[in-house]
C-alpha cells in the first residue's frame, strides 16, 4: 500500500496542480487524508510549507476524498494545489507525504518522497 521513495517533478511553480491517488488495501472507509510538504522531515506540521487536509466534502482549492473505499474496495483522493500554493513552494526540493485515516481510526502513510517544482518563464496572469 505504501510508496516511500516517490519523486514529484515536472510541474511549474505558480501553476495549478491536481494530485490524485487511488488507495487499495483498506480495512475500512477513509475519513480524512493529509498532503504535507516540508523543507525537512523533522519540522513540525505547524512549520509545513503546505498542508492540505481533505475529507469526503468537496472543498475547491483543497480537494476531496472522492471515493472513501472500504474493506476490499478501492478509494480515491484528490488534492487541489492552487497557483498560490505552488508559487509558495518555489523551485527548491521539499519532502512530502500523503497520509490517510480510516473509519477505524487507523492512520497510514500512503506515499512519501520529494517534490521539486520548476521555475516558470511567463509571469502573465491575465
Amino acid at each position: 500500500m505504501s510508496a516511500l521513495s516517490e519523486e514529484l517533478t515536472g510541474y511549474v511553480a505558480g501553476d495549478h496542480l491536481t494530485i490524485t491517488r487511488s488507495v487499495t488495501g483498506l480495512a475500512a472507509a477513509m475519513t480524512k487524508a493529509w498532503l504535507t510538504v516540508k523543507r525537512h522531515e523533522r519540522e513540525p506540521d505547524s512549520d509545513a510549507r503546505l498542508q492540505k487536509v481533505i475529507t469526503t466534502e468537496d472543498v475547491p482549492g483543497t480537494g476531496q476524498i472522492v471515493d472513501a473505499g472500504g474493506a476490499g474496495e478501492t478509494g480515491n483522493l484528490r488534492f487541489d494545489l492552487t497557483s498560490e500554493d505552488t508559487a509558495g513552494l518555489g523551485d527548491k526540493v521539499s519532502v512530502y507525504d500523503i497520509q490517510i485515516k480510516e473509519a477505524t481510526g487507523k492512520i497510514n502513510t500512503l506515499e512519501k518522497g520529494t517534490i521539486q517544482l520548476t521555475a516558470g518563464v511567463t509571469a502573465a496572469s491575465s
